[in-house]
């Protein structure tokens, strides 16, 4: 039963409802049950692997099942709506959060703590975070939409399904050049969050001019992650060429990075932005300028770690993409 275990659970991956998604794998599940069961009794022989592999074979892949419990065409299919509906809610809360953040930076620099522009800097900011959040909304919708359409089922098309799926796949062990294609999508509508960002289509007032000399540089790694990414997902492996592309890439933008970390003044803070903030203020002018600085030093901290990493795993996985051939 453990084949027809692992194929309920990717049914159930593919299920668009949410209610009601346990019963429907229950009842799947025993279905599959009692038809191994009655072919077992038929052969009179013992239920094993090959016959489960027959018999799932016959029911037709996880997507065709699921299929005819979402037979509705959406903006977004249903086999990347559940993961849709994670980064939506990661993206609507961090926007938020990011937001409230530059509205206090403005309410304690551009503004005495009390009074109209104090009032006026807040009706502003609250109306900022709404119309970024539609916004941000709106570039993960587009993100999966083109998913969608670029990459129909994830590089899979129905004649796929009925001709070349194979239920023995879920005994096997994953390749490891094979892609997580939930960590691609999540990148790509990230990376277009990130684009928008620097590009200052969301209202982040706080990039300098010294900032905005390295965003066509880092405009060209993202939109070259976003095509490889799309290129991976329809491709659904890594290749030599591919991991050179993601080599390149993180190279590059650990480079920008370090540059921008010995770069000053990437951000509009200067001394004369925390005038408002009262003498007797436990941080000061200086303390808030300081913390300014430290916050961007620690995010680009952060990108070299993470791009670090990412460039770690495309040399070993193409030192050992070599040694096999």
């Amino acid at each position: 039963m453990k084949l027809i275990d692992r194929y309920v659970n990717e049914v159930g991956k593919r299920l668009l409802v949410f209610q009601g998604r346990e019963d429907i794998e229950k009842e799947l599940r025993s279905t599959l049950e009692d038809m191994l069961e009655e072919r077992a009794q038929k052969t009179s022989k013992p239920a094993d692997e090959a016959m489960e592999i027959e018999l799932l074979k016959e029911y037709g892949s996880p997507e065709q099942v699921a299929m005819t419990y979402n037979p509705h065409p959406y903006l977004i299919g249903p086999r990347i709506f559940p993961l849709f509906l994670v980064i939506m809610r990661i993206v609507l809360l961090s926007t938020t959060l990011g937001m409230s953040i530059v509205m206090v930076i403005q309410l304690i620099t551009q503004s005495p703590l009390m009074g109209s522009e104090f009032t006026e800097i807040l009706g502003n900011g609250l109306g900022n975070i709404f119309s970024t959040l539609i916004s941000a909304a709106g570039y993960v919708v587009l993100a999966f939409a083109i998913i969608e359409r670029t990459v129909p089922d994830l590089g899979i098309s129905k004649e796929d399904f009925n001709e070349k799926w194979d239920p023995a796949s879920l005994a096997k062990e994953p390749s490891p050049d094979s892609v997580k294609r939930g960590e691609l999508i999540t990148e790509i509508v990230f990376t277009f969050i990130g684009l928008a960002i620097i590009n200052e289509i969301f209202y982040f007032p706080i990039f300098s001019d010294e900032f905005r000399k390295f965003v066509p540089w880092i405009n060209v790694i993202f939109v070259t992650e976003i095509l490889l990414d799309i290129y991976l997902l329809r491709k659904a492996v890594w290749d030599t060429a591919t991991r050179l592309v993601k080599i390149v890439m993180e190279v590059g933008m650990i480079a920008i990075a370090f540059i921008m970390l010995k770069t000053p003044n990437l951000l509009i803070f200067t001394a004369d932005t925390f005038k408002h903030i009262p003498e007797n203020s436990s941080l000061g002018a200086e303390g808030f300028m300081a913390i300014a600085n430290l916050s961007i030093s620690i995010a680009l901290i952060v990108v070299i770690i993470v791009s670090a990493v990412d460039l770690g795993k495309a040399v070993i996985g193409l030192w050992r993409s070599n040694r096999k051939s």
